[in-house]
């Protein structure tokens, strides 16, 4: 069976594995974008890439996407138009967490529900729902974060094996919080929706989102001692927040970039 791929932590996760999808995270880094950038503009960002790249080398079949950012937009794009893949969609949310983004939300799950169910030949299953549904724990022990854009594997793993101290992956997707509460258990699938909407949205925010105060947790935790901030080659949302986070915190601060190859993470261990 094809694994479901994806690459954002307002993905539907969830309500895929209720669909029976096998839902795993597209982040590895490859060696290069031959591939990519036969397709691809050369100014997009590196993390795109490295989607378009596992696409074209035939490692992703099924993957779902969110309207994230151009470079997400582009990808989709290109790859509805490439013939490659069994299963595409991308979920159109608006970026905020106010009553219309839920409705809008809530209508592009029950959209995807319906796409994915034909795919799969299958139809919404609530215990598999309320089951896929894993609080994020968070450690209280002494670590450090990686935060900013999202980390490759391979650059992550480098990264762990570099430092003293635990590292907790914080970046993009990783720092994915939904699952602490669940839903009462007389919903009907309507209100499901409704209720999902709304808590993939209430999550600790990302930079594509118009209010992102909510990020401030992220590295004002007591137990932090060292911040590695990651920003990928041609992104420039998280710039900004570096700027940020430099005049309000005591701990250590690197900042370091990729282009979202295996090779620039062998020229990052230096720092």
């Amino acid at each position: 069976m094809n694994k479901t791929y994806y690459v954002c932590k307002y993905t539907p996760v969830e309500l895929l594995e209720a669909l029976g999808g096998e839902c795993e995270i597209l982040n590895d880094m490859p060696e290069g974008f031959d591939l990519a950038e036969q397709v691809a503009h050369p100014n997009i960002c590196g993390f795109g890439k490295a989607v378009l790249e596992a696409v074209l080398a035939g490692k992703v079949k099924e993957l779902v996407l969110v309207n994230c950012c151009d470079t997400i937009r582009s990808v989709y794009d290109i790859l509805e138009d490439s013939g490659e893949m069994d299963f595409l969609y991308m979920v159109d949310m608006l970026h905020c967490d106010t009553s219309c983004s839920h409705e809008r939300t809530a209508a592009q799950l029950k959209d995807l529900v319906r796409a994915y169910g034909e795919y799969k030949g299958t139809t919404f299953n609530k215990e598999k729902f309320l089951k896929a549904f894993h609080p994020k724990k968070r450690t209280q022990d002494p670590h450090l974060a990686v935060l900013g854009a999202r980390m490759g594997n391979e650059l992550f793993q480098m990264t762990q094996d570099a430092m003293p101290l635990p590292v907790v992956n914080e970046t993009c997707v990783n720092n994915r919080s939904v699952g602490d509460t669940l839903p009462e258990a007389d919903l009907d699938f309507d209100q499901l929706m409704e209720w999902y909407a709304e808590e993939l949205l209430h999550q600790i925010p990302c930079m594509r989102m118009m209010d992102h105060a909510g990020r401030k947790q992220l590295y004002q935790d007591p137990s932090l001692k060292g911040i590695i901030y990651h920003t990928v080659k041609f992104c420039d949302f998280y710039s900004f927040e570096y700027s940020d986070i430099k005049g309000h915190t005591d701990v250590p601060l690197l900042k370091i970039e990729s282009d979202y190859t295996v090779q620039s993470s062998g020229q990052l261990s230096t720092r």
